[in-house]
């Protein structure tokens, strides 16, 4: 079967075939794989976390969790003990509930696969199909604890990787709880790999300090110009195709540094040009007019989704009445100005807290009135807001230990650089008289 196009170069949920080792990044990788700590991933979004992850750990062979925001800690127990093929009997203390769901109010059971002959105390056999030889020891344990998760997967022997995925989607309570379990999990040779998007190192270690030297934290940027022009040439010798050193410069500039970018440039360059599949002879892809269509065609589509976010962002979530007596700020409406005029040159290391302050209140209504807890409990409670406001991947993630706002979507940028961001900024909506954000979360 010759390979195909869209297997070869872009972005999708299965491994892409121009994968390329890093030797620092896989190596930190495979290091911690053989060391007894925890793995943390990071990154932002679309930056390869999936397919290191992937590449060393297949996720066959592996327990994989895609986590989001109204996950429960005794949810993500409660699918490795689901996984690993471990019964679970729960007896309701309420009789007029038949739910089968797991409360603080129910006896928990785990029902530990037996193989082999003997007698096993408190053990009961499965009479129907295929199982009905199987004895099972019957444990009550409880789903909440990670002692007692790790009893049960020590009883089978367990030792796969379980993996995290989407971890920045758990509310920050949920993973302050995870982090203080994977101690637990750490001194009892339960291993977890943890895929966040976030661009500072130590993130789980501010929720818990007890995990310094337990953890193996690996991040997967930057790439460098280096690695673009590898993954273009693997994947070029796959589809039996050449592209022209310009093509490739040009393409590599107009990622601004996100490999799912690239790829996907490169990906719509072969599409447009009449290559759906590998040549049977060779070809040289010459004509820049296609990588022009493929920028525009990608910009087009970022564009749409980013300036759907931005508007969602600016309208803030409905919750309480503003300070008594005083009009509301609109902290989230002047939030999406403040970045629609500071442009990827000023926000690609990030933006200071403060930075971003002054620059509100140079376009605030009431300047003088924004103060910096203002300020601090807007980016605060951002990722909340784009959860509630269904903005997945998030843009945009506040480190509160160095105080400043960064981008996390790697897409962001490149709509930075190609969106005319005066334009849109002036289309957003007013929020002066609009009853939909009178009740801004932010407006006191």
């Amino acid at each position: 079967m010759p390979n195909k196009t869209i297997d070869t170069f872009g972005v999708r949920v299965e491994p892409i075939a121009s994968y390329i080792d890093r030797s620092e990044v896989d190596k930190e990788f495979k290091d911690g794989v053989d060391s007894d700590r925890q793995i943390i991933v990071y990154g932002s979004s679309k930056q390869g976390k999936t397919a290191l992850v992937q590449k060393h750990l297949p996720y066959h062979d592996q327990i994989v969790i895609r986590l989001a925001p109204n996950t429960q800690v005794v949810d993500i127990y409660q699918s490795i003990v689901r996984q690993c093929n471990i019964k679970i009997i729960i007896e309701q203390t309420d009789t007029r509930s038949n739910s089968a769901t797991f409360s603080l109010g129910a006896k928990v059971k785990a029902l530990i696969p037996i193989f082999g002959s003997g007698e096993i105390e408190n053990s009961n056999e499965l009479q129907t199909g295929k199982e009905q030889n199987i004895r099972y020891e019957e444990i009550p344990f409880n789903l909440e604890l990670a002692q007692d998760i790790c009893e049960l997967l020590k009883k089978i022997s367990f030792n796969k990787f379980i993996i995290l995925e989407n971890f920045h989607y758990l509310p920050e309570e949920k993973q302050q709880q995870l982090a203080f379990d994977l101690r637990t999990f750490q001194e009892m040779g339960i291993r977890f790999v943890i895929l966040g998007v976030w661009k500072e190192k130590n993130r789980l270690t501010q929720y818990n300090g007890d995990l310094d030297d337990r953890l193996k934290e690996i991040s997967v940027e930057p790439w460098s110009d280096t690695d673009f022009e590898r993954v273009a040439s693997k994947g070029s010798g796959l589809l039996n195709i050449e592209f022209t050193k310009k093509i490739i410069t040009d393409c590599i500039k107009a990622a601004f540094g996100s490999i799912g970018v690239f790829q996907e440039l490169l990906k719509e360059t072969c599409l447009l040009s009449g290559v759906q599949e590998e040549k049977i002879e060779k070809i040289l892809i010459t004509d820049y007019s296609k990588l022009l269509s493929a920028i525009e065609k990608k910009a087009k589509d970022y564009s749409t989704r980013h300036e759907r976010s931005l508007l969602a962002i600016s309208t803030g979530a409905k919750s309480y009445a503003p300070r008594q007596g005083q009009p509301p700020l609109y902290l989230p409406y002047y939030l999406a100005k403040a970045i629609l005029s500071a442009g990827h040159e000023n926000l690609k290391q990030g933006i200071d807290k403060s930075a971003l302050q002054e620059r509100i209140r140079s376009l605030h209504y009431r300047p003088d009135d924004v103060r910096p807890g203002d300020v601090t409990y807007l980016l605060s409670s951002l990722a909340s807001l784009q959860h509630k406001k269904g903005i997945s991947p998030p843009i945009f993630d506040y480190n509160k230990e160095e105080k400043k706002l960064q981008i996390v979507d790697s897409t962001f940028f490149y709509y930075l650089q190609h969106a005319d961001l005066e334009e849109f900024s002036e289309s957003l909506p007013e929020p002066f008289g609009n009853p939909e954000m009178t009740g801004d979360l932010f407006n006191n």
